[in-house]
């Protein structure tokens, strides 16, 4: 097990050395390679498959389907997973009528099969109809405990659900039943995405790139987990542009691309990012969030407005846009607005205090200290210990003077929870005489 583990993280070493550029060259060659196969062999469902299987994790699932259909109607008949393969781009691209219609093929020719089953429940996945999907599996597994498919499904379903220890024991069932593949680890590292451990994603997603390191959906996701374990690293924002090389039009990846740009602070390029995205998809509110901070970011606070209020326009309860729209109206002197706008952020989500902190800051700018108190007490009364508020307060009674409650504030924000300026607090302290 530990040459295996040193195996894989070799491979993982291996892939992220490779410039985006380049492994994106190789990954349209690759494609191109098995375009020309296929066209050369037109009676080889092999070849059919192959190149119906890279379409498919390149995104392009019309084209996807037509090479997968044709791969099934080579196959000898009867065969059951050429069928089921058919219906793999329905399920990615989430078009339940295809699935089933792809799914209806596959039980002309054997209702009770495995395959049958678990694609009967993948299409009720498409519209998380786990319940539905539940019954499916079980019937599968029913049949062969172990089958692969019907396991991987079952994780899938448990996922989508929320489900976290039921979801590992099922992934892991299917990792063991089939110890090369990536899917597996793929959904461990969604799963634990979802419940916010990145820690725990990242180690899954690294076990799956070595196992397959061209797939834009493995690069897409182990970026993204890199990027809520480390805002901004290099690492996230190469493996996140290999993944866009691999699938061009892949709104979330190019979304998610810009996120990482922006954390370390590349203005430019994250708005090149967005820009991208909203031409593939002028309803995406995130590259429309996305955009409005990153002008924000190149100090083009006028600019960003029209983006961000285009991004509450789709999505009227998105905390995010109403932040970043709250930056635009503070920086644009519009400071009672900032203030309601920040309110109103804190009141779509709750558990971030962010719209608070910034209020408060504005508030102490305009010196303004019984506002900027009233904005922290808030925070305060939801989280005792919160370093940042607390350094905040401590700023609020140096302007009032008082020495003692602000040197209080100061050195309880110092052991309080969550990131706070130490720097500051410590020279405050020292300014205030310990």
């Amino acid at each position: 097990m530990t040459h295996l583990r040193r195996a894989l993280s070799l491979v993982v070493l291996v892939t992220l050395s490779l410039g985006a550029g380049a492994l994106a060259a190789a990954q349209v060659g690759e494609l191109e390679r098995l375009e020309a196969a296929a066209d050369a062999a037109p009676r080889d469902a092999a070849a059919a498959r192959a190149y119906g299987m890279a379409l498919l994790r390149a995104g392009r699932h019309r084209e996807a389907g037509r090479a997968l259909d044709r791969a099934a109607r080579l196959a000898p008949r009867g065969a059951l997973e050429p069928l089921f393969d058919a219906a793999r781009p329905a399920f990615d691209a989430g078009d339940h009528d295809a699935a089933q219609r792809a799914c209806r093929a596959l039980g002309r020719v054997s209702k009770t099969a495995v395959l049958a089953y678990v694609c009967d429940a993948r299409a009720d996945l498409v519209w998380n109809r786990s319940a539905r999907a539940f019954e499916e599996i079980d019937a599968a597994l029913a049949i062969e405990p172990g089958h692969f498919e019907a396991l991987l499904a079952l994780g899938d379903a448990h996922r989508l659900r929320g489900a976290v220890s039921e979801a590992e024991s099922a992934y892991g069932r299917a990792a063991a039943a089939s110890p090369g593949s990536a899917e597996p680890h793929l959904g461990l590292g969604r799963l634990y995405l979802a419940a916010s451990r990145p820690a725990d994603a990242v180690r899954e997603l690294r076990q799956a790139l070595a196992l397959d390191g061209t797939w834009p959906a493995v690069q897409y996701e182990l970026g993204r987990a890199l990027h809520a374990e480390t805002a901004g690293s290099e690492e996230a924002r190469r493996l996140l542009e290999q993944a866009n090389a691999g699938r061009p039009d892949w709104v979330d990846a190019l979304v998610a691309l810009g996120e990482v740009r922006l954390a370390a602070s590349l203005g430019t390029e994250a708005e090149a990012s967005f820009r991208a995205a909203m031409e593939r998809d002028d309803r995406s509110a995130a590259a429309h969030v996305g955009l409005g901070r990153a002008l924000l970011l190149r100090g083009e606070a006028a600019a960003a407005e029209a983006p961000l209020r285009r991004a509450l326009e789709l999505v009227a309860n998105d905390a995010s846009a109403m932040l970043a729209l709250g930056d635009v109206l503070a920086r644009t002197e519009r400071e009672e607005e900032a203030f309601e706008t920040y309110r109103r952020a804190t009141d779509l989500d709750p558990r971030n205090p962010e719209g608070l902190l910034r209020a408060t800051r504005l508030a102490l700018e305009l010196r303004r200290d019984v506002l900027a108190s009233a904005f922290l007490d808030r925070i305060l009364a939801r989280t005792p210990d919160h370093a940042a508020a607390l350094a905040l307060y401590g700023d609020v009674m140096s302007a009032r003077s008082d020495r003692e409650r602000a040197r209080d504030y100061y050195t309880r924000a110092l052991s309080g929870s969550g990131p706070v300026d130490r720097a500051h607090c410590e020279t405050r302290l020292r300014e205030l005489g310990r």
